[in-house]
């Protein structure tokens, strides 16, 4: 066997590879590579006198014949001619190292961790690949932890013979020995140690080379020694004929050819295979009427009719060891063994016709069978009977539909379930569709998946739904590159990201933009930060330079240029107007002002080309109505007459004195002149007692009231202490107005000079504030209503001001916000003071005991209590409880008694001071009479309930609600 291995071995090691790492070392290569441990005065020539420049050829020409990863640990050994390719700087004996696992290129490590950080962050999967060979992994090396190359040592010390190696055994897991040699960079060498293995069938074993055996599946490698295996099969008697195998040996396979019985004796073989041979599991011989004995040895498929001991029954017997003898059996129908009834509720005995043989018919009694069926639910409904009791089960029973929406009534051999015309319309997995499913059996649990609450994740988790609910259309929606379409099925969320790539840069007009192939489907070029090309050039084609821009993409075009330039306007009016060089027309700004076709007005449109004046004139019609000074209000109506109606405009009108004045509509028609002219206000009281006083002014020299503010804010000051309440004051500003003057008196003060020399100034129309907060914008609104004077907000937020137009109602006040906030102040001080007045004279109270009327109880209560007809037999008050108690926890009926009468037929329910109950429980008990008797037939506990006296009751049944009453 040593010979054999020997030569195994020899013919094996000429071609045989070294598998480790996924990379494929020859043997050749391997002996190669222990130039790497030997000192190197061992290659040199024995020439001591050949030049440096001879030895460096030698010594270039030896590396050659290395492996690349040895080659790599002799450059970075000397330090300057080894780099790492991302950041191109050479690696020595100090620096911390990294190798890929498949091709062993040497990294940086700081630079290889970066590299796999923001690689894994870009992939959806995680993974990173080899910047050499792109072989993906998905470990990424941990910050400031470089290790050795056998990854035993964290920041190993610096080694100038072989760089980052501990010097310690590798000790790889690359066979069962363990690899041998110190730490090194590259795959594990051939283990040249022996190893013993087992022949199939585990008789014999030889030695064989570690490196000879694969230590991947197949690590426990086995040989065929050649023999028989002989060992006992699974009978007990024969033994193996196989050659040397693995695994069990399996049923024997040896053929008797003796003549063989089966158990019952009916069929015998003349042949059977040994595996076929099966004794009874009752470990009896067989044995027929004559007293002949066998064993059985298989089961034949023959059955056998064997009587009883009476001759007059039998019955079926299967092939069995050992067989049952004809007539020995007694007879089940026996008189000796029938003792009772089918049903078995009965006794024989008690019936008149007493049986004397098994031929006797079986008498059958009164009593319902109450077998159970074979559906498992239920029992025989039928009487006693002989024979076999209902088969199939067709009793009725309530069953819920699929979608648990409707119940029906179905037999129980019906073993589907009901189906109804219910539409599910529950939402699928995508969150998008619903299902269209009737009387879908996933409608239950996605009800409850409606009222749980889910996160965000949970919401796109398929598992958390139903499987009915599983929506399996297509997506179909277009992906965030807007050109493909997602190919996935109906999900909810968003559509994975476009995995198409084109294989072209992606690069921008001027090039200094570029994204590297492969471009990912949908991936937009990244602003440029250059100038367009066609600054750079100067190529616009007006001859303009082109202002300064960034690169953009060639669809889109260049700004327009904006050089300022002189054309001639829309509307002939101006030849030298001034516009940018883009626009093709320029416009001079002014009014159009030609005359419209078909009416009296001028075009309001601004420079345009001619031919484009207004279609429509929209302008009010504004020509002199007849019998007033006022103008027509409506839209212009063209050439035709005004319409005749009643002039809308506020006009005033006054007293014959002058003093009096109202504001009326003018009302002026064609025929009818305008109020100004036929309407004069009577004189009052008032306005004689105002020409008395101005004829007593005249004639002592007075100023007249109205020109002397002064006695004015006397007036005032005089009547309020009278004043109950503001209005009454008199004063011609808001308490709004006075209550901001208050607290910001110096810019309110500013605001009203402001108002009062707009007003005083008669060539000033109207009054544009500046742009204010919303506060101060509502001051000046309430302000100027003193002024009776127009005011409105104008312009959108942050730029939204306050404008006021004078009319000719507007006047500056008597007083002034100064004088006016004193009297503000002490009319409110006045106004506290009889507020505490007012609570301390409410203060003092006097409370009375008072006795409310005892409560008086109805004694005309007709019915005060619920009586069931008709029970059902079995029917507890616990049931009636379940029943009619939740629906008497609201209303007035406390502490409701059940109670069964004493017949078994009836029950009664009713509260517990029934006798003295009202007429709002009595109402309650009425208003759920019919419902409760809708309830009782439904469920089946009795005929009917009506309302009835509890006193009348238990007087007619002589019985007391004690023992059998419940309460609740």
């Amino acid at each position: 066997m040593t010979e054999n291995t020997s030569v195994e071995a020899s013919s094996v090691d000429e071609t045989s590879h070294l598998k480790g790492t996924d990379h494929l070392v020859t043997a050749s290569e391997t002996s190669n590579s222990g130039s790497v441990y030997t000192s190197s005065s061992d290659d040199c020539d024995d020439d001591n006198s050949e030049s440096d420049s001879d030895d460096s050829e030698y010594e270039s020409s030896d590396n050659e014949d290395l492996m690349h990863y040895e080659r790599a640990i002799k450059d970075i050994a000397k330090g300057d001619f080894y780099t790492c390719m991302i950041c191109t700087i050479e690696l020595d004996s100090t620096s911390k190292m990294y190798a890929c696992s498949h091709c062993y290129r040497v990294f940086d490590y700081d630079c290889i961790r970066e590299w796999a950080v923001k690689s894994s962050q870009k992939s959806l999967d995680k993974v990173w690949k080899c910047p050499n060979c792109n072989h993906t992994s998905n470990k990424i090396p941990l910050q400031n932890r470089p290790t050795c190359w056998c990854g035993k040592t964290v920041n190993p010390d610096p080694n100038p013979f072989y760089p980052n190696s501990c010097g310690q055994t590798c000790n790889a897991k690359s066979c069962i020995h363990r690899c041998s040699h110190f730490c090194h960079l590259g795959p594990h060498p051939q283990c040249h140690r022996t190893t013993t293995i087992h022949c199939e069938c585990g008789k014999h074993t030889k030695d064989v080379f570690c490196y000879l055996l694969d230590h991947g599946k197949n690590r426990n490698k086995k040989f065929n020694c050649g023999e028989k295996c002989n060992m006992t099969l699974s009978c007990g008697i024969h033994k193996c004929s196989r050659v040397c195998h693995s695994g069990s040996c399996g049923p024997c396979p040896e053929l008797i050819t003796k003549k063989v019985n089966c158990y019952c004796g009916s069929t015998t073989m003349d042949k059977i295979r040994c595996s076929n041979v099966k004794i009874h599991d009752s470990g009896k011989k067989s044995k027929d009427q004559e007293g002949n004995t066998w064993i059985g040895v298989f089961k034949c498929n023959k059955i056998r009719t064997v009587e009883y001991a009476c001759k007059n029954h039998s019955f079926f017997e299967t092939c069995t060891s050992p067989p049952t003898i004809s007539g020995t059996k007694i007879c089940p129908y026996s008189p000796k063994l029938l003792k009772t009834c089918p049903c078995g509720k009965t006794n024989l005995d008690d019936f008149e016709n007493k049986r004397q043989k098994c031929t006797d018919p079986i008498s059958t009694c009164e009593n319902r069978c109450d077998k159970p069926l074979k559906c498992g639910k239920h029992k025989c409904p039928f009487t006693c009977h002989n024979g076999p009791c209902m088969d199939p089960c067709t009793q009725i029973e309530l069953r819920k539909c699929s979608c648990n929406y409707k119940e029906f009534s179905v037999p129980c051999q019906f073993h589907e379930k009901p189906r109804c015309n219910m539409k599910c319309e529950s939402l699928m997995s995508c969150r998008r569709h619903r299902c269209t499913r009737r009387c879908c059996s996933g409608k239950p649990m996605a009800d409850k998946r409606k009222k749980m609450l889910f996160s965000q994740a949970d919401l796109l988790d398929e598992s958390l739904v139903e499987a009915e609910h599983i929506c399996l259309k297509d997506c179909n929606l277009k992906l965030s590159c807007g050109i493909h379409n997602c190919t996935r099925k109906c999900h909810a969320g968003k559509c994975p990201p476009c995995l198409e790539s084109d294989s072209s840069d992606l690069v921008c007009p001027c090039g200094k933009t570029v994204v590297e192939a492969p471009v990912r489907c949908g991936t937009k070029l990244p602003e440029c930060i250059f100038p367009c090309i066609k600054y750079i050039e100067g190529s616009y084609p007006c001859g303009h330079k082109p202002g300064n821009h960034y690169c953009h993409p060639a669809d889109i075009p260049c700004p327009p240029c904006t050089e300022v330039v002189f054309k001639p306007c829309k509307c002939g009016k101006e030849q030298k107007a001034k516009a940018l060089c883009f626009q093709e027309t320029a416009s001079c700004g002014k009014l159009c002002e030609k005359k419209l076709d078909g009416c009296h007005h001028y075009c309001q449109l601004k420079c345009h080309l001619p031919g484009e004046c207004q279609k429509k004139c929209t302008q009010i019609c504004n020509k002199r109505r007849v019998n007033c000074s006022h103008t027509c209000d409506q839209k212009c109506h063209g050439d035709s007459n005004c319409p005749d109606i009643p002039c809308k405009v506020k006009c005033e009108v006054y007293c014959g004195c002058g003093r009096r004045k109202e504001l009326l509509l003018c009302g002026a028609t064609s025929t009818t002149q305008s109020v100004e002219l036929t309407k004069v206000l009577p004189c009052d009281d008032a306005c004689l007692k105002y020409q008395r006083l101005e004829e007593l002014r005249n004639a002592f020299g007075m100023k007249s009231s109205s020109e002397d503010p002064e006695s004015e804010l006397e007036r005032l000051k005089k009547i309020v202490e009278k004043v109950t309440s503001y209005e009454e004051l008199e004063l011609p500003f808001s308490e709004t107005v006075l209550s901001v003057y208050s607290k910001q008196t110096n810019w309110c003060n500013q605001i009203e000079e402001l108002i009062n020399k707009f007003v005083n100034d008669k060539n000033k129309p109207s009054l544009h504030f500046k742009p204010m907060p919303a506060p101060q914008r509502n001051f000046i609104h309430a302000l100027v209503e003193a002024y009776e004077m127009y005011s409105e907000s104008q312009d959108r937020e942050p730029k939204r001001s306050v404008y006021l137009k004078k009319n000719k109602y507007t006047r500056i006040p008597n007083i002034s916000l100064e004088e006016a906030l004193p009297l503000y102040q002490s009319y409110k001080k006045i106004e506290k003071e009889r507020k505490v007045q007012s609570f301390e004279s409410k203060k003092n109270v006097t409370y009375l005991n008072y006795q409310p009327p005892e409560r008086s109880l109805t004694p005309d209560v007709k019915y005060n209590g619920f009586l069931i007809k008709g029970i059902t037999f079995g029917t507890t008050t616990d049931d009636l409880n379940t029943l009619f108690g939740v629906h008497l926890k609201p209303t007035l009926i406390k502490d409701a008694q059940y109670s069964i009468l004493p017949d078994g037929k009836s029950a009664i329910v009713y509260p517990k001071d029934y006798l003295t109950i009202s007429e709002n429980v009595e109402r309650d008990i009425e208003s759920l009479a019919g419902h409760f008797d809708y309830m009782t037939k439904e469920a089946m506990l009795g005929e009917s309930v009506e309302m009835c006296n509890i006193t009348d009751i238990l007087q007619t049944e002589s019985a007391e609600p004690s023992e059998e009453t419940t309460t609740v």
